[in-house]
């Protein structure tokens, strides 16, 4: 039982905030999910045949997956590398794969849970992945696949398990390419699953491919290759029950439903919509009542102050509240649960043309429902 989903993420200041709270991330089962550890820092690529990676990580066959850290002195650095130039999606290290080959050579990563699937457990994987942008061609596929055993093929071709979920884009190339992407899904567990293996399981026949003219490729794999990177990798248990008592957020009243309350300490780039880093440890305190509450739907409204078109203050309100979304979505709240909407400059809390009155103006607003 599973639902799926993959979407589109422009890394901006937003994400490039890697402070996060250690509690945040205390249910995911994946160690060393975003690839900061390392046995030693990466100096180029890898050519270690013993299948280790990096701390929690193996590969799944005989391929030879390899690692990128900002700490690189070689051509294993971040952001740029021998396999092209991208960031971290979060701090400052990340893995990479041979998706494909003209070959037909495949690498693949795997990790152990740190405790195994619960039968009818509710579940959230995630992972990231990019086109590296030294890469020759791009896939229309990729996946993983759960199992209560480890994966070891004896050679570096395909892995032929069936993937417990297969993401197959409509084309080999689209205006994705090349950006951080989530590949998500909620997974209801059979009981057991432990080891969870990341890559293409479909051959080169099944997997539809497109060639890039401009490829800055010079490593001579790369020239018939498909390399994703890969960074931040999740599983999450859902089934965490509610705390008794709603979280106390200093500085509030009573959190409860049907009320509205503006986000205090929430701000955003001048005229831009992107969060500043100050506003996270605010929006952390939320998540409390949020985890606390996991059947209330979240209202979020955005608004601005009375500088500026009619137009453009609605488009920035609506861009902005969208991001603080965003922001509670990476920390792994369902996207369902909540809703968004600007209202420009229409709705003022307070008459004014100086600053004060901006600043109370221009505001993030939170409300709760049961429904």
């Amino acid at each position: 039982m599973s639902r799926t989903g993959c979407c589109l993420v422009f890394i901006g200041s937003l994400f490039n905030f890697c402070g996060f709270s250690s509690h945040l991330f205390a249910h995911n089962l994946v160690r060393n999910g975003s690839f900061e550890e390392y046995f030693t820092c990466p100096g180029s690529y890898n050519l270690a045949k013993d299948g280790n990676l990096a701390p929690g990580w193996v590969s799944a066959n005989r391929g030879t997956p390899d690692l990128y850290n900002a700490c690189s002195k070689g051509d294993a650095g971040v952001p740029t590398n021998w396999a092209g130039h991208s960031k971290a999606y979060t701090g400052k290290g990340y893995s990479g794969i041979y998706c494909f080959t003209n070959s037909g050579y495949r690498e693949y990563i795997q990790t152990e849970l740190t405790a195994p699937m619960k039968p009818g457990g509710n579940y959230y994987i995630e992972f990231y992945y990019k086109l590296s942008s030294n890469s020759k061609f791009s896939i229309d596929r990729i996946g993983f696949f759960l199992n209560d055993s480890a994966n070891r093929r004896n050679d570096d071709f395909v892995v032929y398990s069936k993937p417990t979920y297969e993401l197959v884009l409509p084309t080999a190339y689209t205006r994705t390419t090349g950006i951080w992407a989530k590949c998500g899904m909620e997974w209801q567990a059979k009981g057991g699953e432990r080891f969870l293996t990341i890559g293409n399981f479909s051959d080169n026949k099944s997997t539809r491919t497109y060639q890039i003219k401009f490829s800055k490729a010079k490593e001579a794999m790369l020239n018939q290759a498909a390399y994703y990177f890969i960074d931040d990798v999740r599983v999450i248990p859902l089934d965490t029950p509610p705390l008794e008592k709603i979280p106390v957020i200093s500085g509030y009243t009573e959190i409860e439903v049907n009320k509205t309350y503006v986000l205090k300490n929430i701000f955003f780039e001048f005229d831009r919509a992107e969060l500043v880093t100050h506003s996270f440890s605010e929006l952390d305190k939320w998540l409390e009542v949020i985890r606390a509450r996991p059947k209330w739907k979240i209202e979020l409204t955005g608004h601005t102050d009375e500088r500026g078109s009619d137009e453009y203050n609605l488009r920035l309100s609506k861009q902005r509240v969208e991001n603080v979304a965003a922001y509670l979505i990476k920390l792994n709240v369902a996207a369902n649960r909540i809703t968004t909407k600007g209202e420009g400059k229409s709705k003022p809390l307070t008459q004014g043309k100086d600053e004060a009155a901006h600043a109370i103006n221009r505001r993030v607003e939170i409300r709760f429902s049961e429904k």
